[in-house]
């Protein structure tokens, strides 16, 4: 970490990307991204129009601007576009997104972000690796492993994918970007009001519905007050079929006391049942806005919402046939928050002072079933009898010493997490302006992990907990303190500068028991109570020519991490060298533009971009170094190259024209060995769990029916295929897909009705394959499906 911080406090590298040139891979990364930029250029041949696109505004780098203006690759979704996409959930905005991607593990709001190609695969153990895209409610980082907020999108102001390290601004895990989900605030200048029901169903599944209002109610002239709620219900597609589970020398305890020695079998059929994946969803959010003087105003929130799902949205179409899968145990899960939040916002002579303060807090609990890995996977010698036994000796040990195999899983997650940053932003019209601040965070995640096995002998019960088998019952605390700023330097009235820090102090702590507890031959547990800290700068430097008023370019050499952390392993120490893990450093190399065109009717923006990974955070299972826990090391470096750009066309006045794609080539740069010599990951694997290309087409056409407007819509997306894990011996290749959305409607100004159609071809995408070799189950999409929107605003 010396070395890396001495380069930044000298100079910024940019040989790298002269270096990079000379590459091959380099040479087909480029064009690749040519096509991209020509392809998406195409529609400005379409004909001319009046009138021109409407501004986004952001507060991307934590000051209120035009996107235009900003030198940050940003995608934003403003609440207009929200709602003309039809837009309610993660999954809805993660599809038109091109720089951003997620694998899900199977249940709502189980997905894991990444962008611009930053993946090792993490597997989602909450001992792990925090991601490496930060996700913001508002103010608060959300960021959670393998659990991400999957907040309801309803009078939501905008939603901003800031692309590449947001390190400086924004901190741990902004490592290759951050995506934020912004709320309408209260607005004192006048009532509004409004409601939407909707209905709709899926081929061969159930249907669905939604009911959702808002209302924005002034009190005085200096206050008001926000209210707004929502409930709705998706039915499920997927089939749980009919199966049948065989366990090799079923013990002799439980359901088949004569199995002992031979073989048992169950069957699944009271979990049997057509389209058992369904979700339920009711929220409310409120928020309290005052204007305390004519420079100094205040915003208090409260946003509630409780998810409760049952079955998985994954299948096993190999096995079970598409649609459908073969579970042996209750599946479900529930996802209840609840966040509070205080923004004071004032301004002191030629600056703007800001302190937000947020409180989280998150019980996620979940069951799956388990049955598989028992079946045929690693029943000796972690499932089966006692475990000094192997092979024979089982079958001879008497029948209460043998537990059943069949085995199910259980999640009882409790988050708190409570954020504060004050900063300091100059307002004047000087040659230099800056934004200084200082975060603090404390972060706690208690986990209790079960393995259950219902028919196992009582005396292999667990902490006393009957047909507990197996627990990590711990608690994973970080607290951090940093101090951020960015300055901006005009050097002429077109040529600026910007030089941007983050010095950050954190500490990790976890706590608590992973083990078999006392059951089997004395006490076979891992205890760990410990602490380490970690602290470190990175940095930022941009330099940004405006062109002319209507177009920009930049240059960015930035840097983003992700925080460090301890295995649950003590005996690392001796095994490994140490028991924790330090932060891992990307460094992004840009160039971008932005471009507004042809009188205010064309919108181009793009990028080129290098990065460079070091230390990489990885989590492996390997029992020479620790017999019960998978664990963290920083392992080799890997490297992406990419494109990415966006257009926006208004054709005419009444048709616009939109497309955005994003290309990453990204693979490691060095052989993944391990401590304890084990070739874990090749130099030069493709990194996992991000499409090579991903692209979105958007056309919208509006017209007139009588007194009334209407339109008819089209949205295209397409996703290359992409690696499962990063392991070449346990990764699937999953296919790419591509899904076509229909809308349409019209509006009486204060009422309206939209009709539409999500996937159109009944593709059917792969999220996620399940890197279980005995089970490689997949993660897949809604097949087609319609519905029906009404509103009303007042």
């Amino acid at each position: 970490m010396s070395d890396r911080k001495a380069v930044c406090e000298t100079a910024v590298p940019l040989t790298p990307i002269a270096q990079a040139f000379k590459n091959e891979r380099v040479r087909r990364h480029l064009l690749a991204s040519a096509l991209i930029s020509s392809a998406m250029f195409a529609p400005q041949a379409a004909l001319s129009a009046e009138g021109v696109i409407e501004e986004i505004i952001v507060t991307a780098t934590k000051r209120t601007e035009n996107m235009q203006d900003v030198p940050i690759a940003i995608q934003a979704l403003d609440n207009t576009a929200l709602r003309e996409l039809g837009i309610s959930s993660f999954e809805d905005y993660a599809l038109v997104l091109p720089n951003l991607s997620f694998k899900s593990f199977g249940t709502p709001g189980s997905a894991t972000i990444y962008m611009r190609g930053a993946s090792e695969g993490g597997d989602g153990n909450p001992s792990g690796s925090t991601p490496g895209v930060g996700l913001y409610l508002d103010e608060q980082p959300v960021t959670s492993i393998a659990s991400n907020l999957d907040v309801h999108i309803y009078d939501i102001a905008r939603i901003e994918a800031l692309a590449g390290p947001q390190g400086t601004l924004y901190g741990a895990s902004s490592q290759s970007g951050t995506v934020r989900i912004i709320t309408n605030k209260p607005d004192p200048s006048g009532f509004e009001a409004g409601f939407d029901v909707s209905g709709g169903g899926t081929d061969g599944g159930e249907g669905s519905y939604s009911a959702e209002g808002f209302v924005n109610i002034p009190l005085g002239e200096r206050a008001a007050i926000r209210l707004v709620g929502w409930t709705l219900e998706e039915g499920g597609w997927i089939d749980n079929v009919p199966g049948v589970r065989t366990y090799a020398l079923e013990g002799g305890y439980g359901y088949n006391p004569n199995s002992f020695g031979r073989t048992a079998t169950r069957t699944n059929a009271q979990f049997v049942e057509d389209d058992f994946n369904e979700v339920q969803k009711k929220g409310m959010r409120a928020a309290l806005g005052i204007d305390l003087s004519d420079n100094w105003t205040a915003n208090i929130g409260v946003l509630y919402q409780n998810t409760e799902s049952d079955g998985l949205w994954e299948h096993d179409p190999a096995n079970a046939g598409e649609n459908n899968i073969q579970r042996f145990d209750e599946e479900s899960s529930e996802d209840e928050f609840t966040q509070l939040s205080l923004t004071i916002e004032g301004q002191i002579g030629n600056h703007s002072l800001v302190y937000a303060g947020s409180f989280l807090d998150r019980q996620v609990d979940y069951i799956t079933d388990y049955s598989k890995y028992g079946e045929d996977a690693y029943w000796v010698p972690y499932y089966a009898c006692d475990y000094s036994a192997t092979g024979p000796n089982i079958a001879t040990q008497s029948a209460s010493d043998c537990t059943s195999l069949h085995e199910f899983y259980t999640e009882d997650n409790d988050y708190e997490r409570n954020s504060h940053e004050l900063r300091l932003l100059s307002l004047g019209d000087g040659p230099v302006n800056y934004t200084v601040g200082v975060f603090y965070q404390q972060s706690t995640h208690d986990y209790f992990l079960k393995w259950n096995q219902p028919f196992q002998s009582p005396n292999r019960d667990v902490d006393g907990i009957r047909g507990l088998f197996f627990r990590t019952d711990q608690e994973r605390e970080e607290t951090q303190l940093a101090f951020f700023g960015e300055v901006t330097f005009d050097f002429t009235d077109s040529f600026s500068g910007t030089v941007g820090a983050r010095w950050f102090d954190e500490e990790s702590k976890v706590k608590g028991v992973v083990g078999w507890g006392a059951a089997l031959f004395g006490v076979n547990d891992t205890r760990t109570n410990s602490s380490e800290s970690f602290d470190d700068t990175i940095f930022k430097v941009n330099l940004t020519w405006n062109v002319s008023d209507q177009s920009l370019v930049y240059a960015t050499w930035s840097e983003g991490y992700r925080p460090g952390g301890l295995n649950r392993d003590p005996g690392l120490v001796t095994t490994a060298g140490t028991q924790s893990w330090q932060p891992d450093i990307l460094t992004n190399y840009e160039f971008g533009w932005k471009t507004t065109l042809k009188d205010g009717r064309l919108r181009f923006n793009g990028a080129f971009y290098f990065m460079d990974w070091e230390d990489i955070q990885y989590t492996i299972y390997q029992f020479s170094l620790s017999a019960c826990c998978g664990n963290v090391y920083n392992l080799s470096t890997a490297e992406i190259l990419g494109a990415e750009a966006n257009v926006t066309y208004l054709a005419s006045d009444s048709l616009t024209l939109s497309a955005s794609a994003a290309y990453n080539d990204g693979e490691t740069t060095g052989n993944f060995i391990l401590p304890s010599g084990l070739l874990a990951v090749p130099d030069g694997t493709e990194l996992p769990n991000v499409p090579e290309l991903k692209a979105n087409m958007l056309a919208r056409y509006n017209f007139a029916i009588g007194d009334s407007n209407a339109y008819a819509q089209m949205s295209y997306t397409y996703v290359e295929g992409s690696w499962s894990e990063i392991r070449l011996t346990t990764r699937f290749k999953q296919d790419s897909y591509k899904i076509i959305n229909l809308r349409a409607g019209f509006d009486r100004e204060t009422w309206g009705v939209d009709v539409y159609i999500n996937n159109l071809l009944d593709e059917t995408a792969d999220y996620y394959v399940q890197p279980r070799n005995y089970e490689p189950t997949t993660v897949t999409n809604r097949p087609l499906s319609w519905g029906a929107k009404y509103w009303m605003r007042f």
